[in-house]
Parts: structure tokens; C-alpha cells; sequence
């Protein structure tokens, strides 16, 4: 599944392609996605202006000059494409024709989803209204992080994948960032240290920026909406790395893969403490 560096690269180049662009004609090929498809989407959509794309989580909203924002989620397989031909191909289930380019919704899996609201109303949707902290902004620092890990009892990993207490990190980023830290993702919450935690926001920004700047991580499914893979996976240190030498003590220890909460994480034995 997209995580929030692969949904912000699609929110950057979406910004890129569409921004002022308006809608000549839409097309729902499929309608059954992980929640049908609103029967009045092609209509509404018919002749609205793009007016700015925004990111919240792992969600995009999509927002019109008209009063109306489309809240997307990609699932895990759901991409955007721009192209500026069109030749039909499997699973583009919906197909938005602007004056000089055709943007595509291709989701094989059909575990994406679009919502239709309001401008003012979509940051009150449950999905939205449920979400925490947004880890690359001003907000999401070591006394914000300290009092919400406060109490709190399930182990570190499952706290950071929590959509509720950090919205967009997803299974690959957070044992990458707990790697970074040093921290193992064993541990329970409320056994972290202040100083251990203002490793970990150090970590999380430091790596999602550097994930954001190469595009992402293209594991499976993911490309960018210009179709480019993303170029964060070359600079995996644990993820999938099972066996293989610790990229830090080296020979000195290998990765080691657990299962937590039914996903996989990998990590250090030796350099996480």
C-alpha cells in the first residue's frame, strides 16, 4: 500500500499536470471499487476547474475551483496516470479527459476509493477527522511526540503504524525509521526515553523527506503518475533485508524479521536497543 511518501510524490506531480486544467468529460469504466462509485461522479466532475491538490495521511484531496473536493485513496494498487494519449489498458477504471492530456485511474486490486464533499466539509470525514499527527509538519516534534506515546502500553511499531496517533506511516517506514533510531520495535512505549524519542522524530522527518525526494519505494505496484518507479527502495537498510548483514555493525549481526500484529518487520538485534 502507498505510504505517505509515495501518496506525496503523486499529490506533487498531480499539482504539477493538473492545476488550472479543466475537466472536458469523465469516464467511470468500473464502479465497483472498494466503496461504489458515486453514479453522479462523471456528471459532477463534467466541466470542473482543478484548483489544488492536497495530501492528508495517506489520502489525497483533490480540490476544484467549484465547491468540491474528491478524497481518494489509493488502496494497494490504486495509481494515477497523466498521459497525454489514450489507448485503453486493463483495470483503468476511471478515465478523466482534460484539453490536452487524459488523467487515469488504474487500480487492479480495486481496494482504492473516491468520496465526494464539500470543500469545508471533507476534513470532518471519518476518514480524515480520525487521523494524528502529520510527521513533516512544524507540529510533530519531541514534546508533541512525548505526550502522545504518554501511557501508553502496545510496542513501539504498532504505535507508529496507528493511523490515530501518526497518520501516513505505514509498514516499510517505520521499520526503516526505528533502524535509523536505533530503537528496537519490541520495545513498549512507555519504556522510551525522552532522548530516544527525539531520535525518533529526527528519524521519521529525515526519511520520509529523503523517500519524498527520490519518489517513493517501488516494491510491487507503485509508479509515479509520469509512470517513473521510485528510488527510495535502493536506500533500504532493513526492509526485506532479512539475513543479510546489519547495515551498520555489519558482520557482527544479522537482520532479523519478526511478525507483529500480522505484518512483517525487520530489524537489528545487535543496534536496536
Amino acid at each position: 500500500m502507498p505510504e505517505l511518501p509515495e501518496v506525496e510524490t503523486v499529490r506533487i506531480a498531480l499539482n504539477e499536470h493538473l492545476l488550472k486544467c479543466k475537466i472536458s468529460k469523465a469516464r467511470i469504466n468500473v464502479k465497483n471499487l472498494r466503496f461504489p462509485v458515486p453514479n453522479r461522479l462523471e456528471k459532477i466532475l463534467n466541466g470542473k476547474v482543478f484548483e489544488e491538490i492536497n495530501r492528508r495521511g495517506k489520502y489525497l484531496l483533490i480540490n476544484f475551483k467549484q465547491d468540491l473536493t474528491l478524497l481518494v485513496h489509493l488502496g494497494m494498487t490504486g495509481v494515477f496516470k497523466i498521459k497525454h494519449s489514450y489507448n485503453p489498458e486493463k483495470h483503468d477504471h476511471i478515465v478523466i479527459e482534460l484539453k490536452d492530456k487524459f488523467l487515469v485511474y488504474n487500480d487492479v486490486r480495486r481496494f482504492g476509493f473516491f468520496k465526494i464533499y464539500k470543500k469545508n466539509l471533507v476534513m470532518k470525514s471519518p476518514y480524515i477527522k480520525k487521523l494524528g499527527l502529520e510527521p513533516l509538519e512544524v507540529g510533530f516534534d519531541e514534546l508533541t511526540l512525548i505526550k502522545k506515546m504518554m501511557n501508553k502500553t502496545q510496542n513501539i511499531k504498532h504505535f507508529l503504524m496507528d493511523q490515530k496517533n501518526i497518520a501516513g506511516l505505514g509498514n516499510i517506514y517505520c521499520s526503516e525509521i526505528l533502524f535509523d533510531s536505533k530503537i528496537s520495535p519490541l520495545r513498549l512505549v512507555n519504556n522510551i526515553k525522552n532522548n530516544e524519542i527525539k531520535k525518533l522524530v529526527k528519524s521519521t522527518k529525515k526519511i520520509l523527506i529523503k523517500a519524498i525526494k527520490l519518489g517513493g519505494t517501488s516494491l510491487k505496484d507503485y509508479k509515479s503518475p509520469s509512470g517513473k518507479l521510485g528510488y527510495f527502495k535502493n536506500e533500504l537498510k532493513v526492509y526485506g533485508m532479512e539475513n543479510k548483514d546489519c547495515f551498520f555493525c555489519k558482520k557482527r549481526s544479522k537482520i532479523k524479521k519478526v511478525v507483529q500484529q500480522g505484518r512483517s518487520t525487520f530489524f537489528c538485534k545487535s543496534c536496536q536497543k
